[in-house]
């Protein structure tokens, strides 16, 4: 058990890499809007009623390295909202019954029998370092799983009963594939830190996906911890000085990444995730290094004037009950995945059962995703290769000198088949 804990510890590290690369928002980006100003951002009262529904929601809380503890503060608002303007769950008032798994895989696989114990409808999961451990025995008891983010290949690949927010794929190829058509190179070099859940898609389908548009891809995978990346920096800019990295993984990983393609003078394009900056990156990287470099995420929270911000920041103004940091990109899985199950079930009839809940969200229309500003559709179609993946989207941002983004563009933003 103490290795498997230190091994979730070790995921829950990289989660917000891997998982959230294709939906993190900077350190500092969600500023507190005054109230007065977003309240139009809450929509059209709808309220729930009839009888409640039990909707299960498990989080890692706090443990150890990991502090989740945001996404309990974020829910409790986020389904109040809901139930007063986007009629809870199939019409019904959503009531969640919540288990702490404290990134123990014995625990979470406890919350998984405490949820089917108590006759949960559904079960939303934020981003969590032991998802699989929960989510293997909710699965074979046929229950509808809300995921808002995951790159484990049992769950990507089932088609029955899972439905995940945000495809990690759209900003890990995407991105720098994009970044090379643009700058007509010919060669993608990844750099992302050495854990399993940073290289999994690059050692599996990232070559062949990358090679259909021309491209070559090289995985240079550098252990966590690792402080001077120079001599990986110079080979890499010796073999492809002109070409485009990859960078994947936290802020002190990209700050040692960032430093040593600099001291190497590489003079190619620079993608990333929004989770390589944080006051700390804006402070151990000159300012003239990080203008232009290109990032990738789900939501643009560097803007305080997008309709997303406006619309996560007033639900919490008017429901949260205690003070909810804005800066935390964990406070956006629990929001995602509840709003998600709330838009894919707007046209559920009847009960709000396991197999109704699971028979409208795979029957949904292409729709806009709450706190995204981007659509996403749970048909089993949105990438072939991941039916459980409901998007097929990012946006595409550049970073000023002072490591943000000021404008965003949707890239892979099309119409999902149903």
């Amino acid at each position: 058990m103490r290795r498997n804990l230190r091994r979730g510890v070790a995921r829950a590290a990289l989660l917000a890499v891997v998982a959230i690369s294709a939906s993190a928002v900077s350190s500092g980006a969600m500023a507190r809007a005054a109230s007065s100003g977003n309240s139009a951002a809450l929509g059209t009262k709808t309220p729930a009623k009839g009888t409640p529904v039990k909707v299960g929601f498990i989080t890692n809380g706090v443990s150890g390295n990991i502090d989740q503890a945001i996404e309990q503060a974020v829910a409790a608002p986020t389904v109040k909202w809901l139930n007063e303007y986007g009629g809870g769950l199939g019409g019904h008032p959503i009531e969640l019954d919540t288990c702490v798994d404290n990134a123990d895989p014995g625990k979470a696989g406890d919350c998984a029998s405490q949820m089917i114990q108590d006759k949960v409808a559904a079960v939303v999961i934020g981003a969590n370092a032991v998802v699989e451990n929960a989510w293997t025995p909710l699965h074979a008891a046929g229950l509808p799983v809300f995921i808002y983010a995951s790159a484990n290949p049992n769950i990507v690949a089932d088609s029955a009963s899972t439905f995940i927010m945000t495809n990690g794929r759209a900003s890990s190829f995407t991105l720098p594939a994009g970044a090379a058509k643009k700058a007509k190179a010919k060669k993608v070099s990844v750099v992302a830190i050495d854990v399993p859940a940073a290289t999994a898609f690059f050692k599996g389908p990232a070559p062949a996906l990358f090679q259909k548009e021309g491209l070559q891809m090289e995985l240079i995978p550098i252990a966590p911890g690792t402080a001077d990346m120079t001599p990986q920096m110079q080979r890499l800019a010796s073999d492809n000085p002109k070409g485009v990295v990859y960078v994947l993984g936290n802020d002190t990983f990209c700050i040692a990444a960032f430093n040593g393609l600099r001291t190497a003078q590489f003079k190619g394009t620079i993608t990333t995730i929004p989770n390589c900056f944080s006051d700390a990156t804006r402070t151990a990287v000159p300012a003239d290094f990080l203008k232009g470099i290109q990032i990738a995420a789900q939501a643009p929270f560097d803007d305080p004037k997008a309709e997303p911000t406006k619309q996560y920041n007033a639900v919490l103004d008017k429901y949260a009950t205690q003070d909810v940091d804005r800066s935390n990109i964990r406070g956006l899985g629990p929001f995602m995945a509840l709003a998600g199950m709330n838009v894919a079930t707007k046209n559920l009839k009847g009960d709000p059962t396991s197999a109704s809940i699971i028979a409208a969200t795979k029957a949904m229309p292409w729709s806009l995703l709450p706190g995204t500003g981007l659509h996403f559709r749970c048909s089993g179609k949105a990438d072939p290769d991941q039916p459980a993946v409901c998007s097929n989207n990012t946006y595409i941002a550049t970073l000023d000198g002072t490591g943000k983004a000021k404008s965003y563009t949707p890239a892979g933003d099309t119409e999902i088949p149903g």
